[in-house]
């Protein structure tokens, strides 16, 4: 398991703004290879899921909120420790057609939460003990 960026809300909107949605490629990119580290998984691969984006003409992020967003919901506040609740994968998917810079700054936020719950000694007694996590 490996801790993600804590990343600024506001500045993720200024970037993609800014950048005419250039960054929010590169945040799809870091963030789903962060959820894939996070979640230890070899099923998840970023560089496809960029590919699948580009290449569909953002049509693809769609799912990727889809996907990802019940990842983030269910499976990593679970992991955490964190209520998981709340899952708000179908307001990532309705926001992303009316406004493509307001889903980022929601499964950011979101992102932010589960980073800042972490603890850096949480993590390394996990490697130095991942049988035990395993049983619970």
């Amino acid at each position: 398991m490996q801790k993600g960026t804590v990343r600024s809300i506001p500045m993720l909107v200024i970037l993609i703004i800014v950048t005419c949605g250039i960054y929010h490629i590169y945040w799809l990119y870091k963030t789903t290879d962060e959820i894939k580290n996070f979640m230890e998984s070899e099923d998840i691969n970023p560089t496809l899921e960029l590919i699948l984006s580009i290449v569909t003409c953002g049509i693809y992020t769609y799912y990727w909120y889809y996907k990802y967003g019940k990842i983030v919901y269910l499976e990593m506040t679970k992991k955490v420790g964190l209520d998981n609740t709340e899952d708000n994968t179908v307001l990532l998917i309705v926001l992303n057609l009316l406004m493509f810079i307001i889903p980022p700054a929601i499964l950011q936020d979101k992102l932010n939460t589960i980073w800042n719950s972490i603890n850096d000694d949480d993590i390394k007694a996990i490697e130095i003990h991942p049988e035990e996590n395993d049983n619970q």
